[in-house]
């Protein structure tokens, strides 16, 4: 299915297909995923400070690299 996805929508739904990664613990794709995200300005990322699904990658130092590039406010 996550392959139909990906013929379907390109790399247009990248938020969506690191989510599934995450989901499956895959972080080395869920990571690659989120960063063409954020590379093609895809608005999913605004979610990621309280998405579940991402909380497998939170500890990842990657993630935490995300997070500050997205600069989210202070909680």
């Amino acid at each position: 299915m996550l392959s139909k996805m990906k013929t379907a929508m390109g790399d247009a739904s990248a938020y969506q297909y690191a989510t599934i990664y995450a989901h499956w613990d895959n972080r080395v794709q869920a990571l690659k995923w989120l960063e063409t995200a954020l590379r093609l300005r895809d608005p999913g990322p605004v979610e990621l400070k309280t998405d579940p699904l991402m909380d497998p990658l939170r500890k990842e130092p990657r993630f935490r690299a995300i997070e500050r590039e997205l600069k989210f406010p202070p909680q």
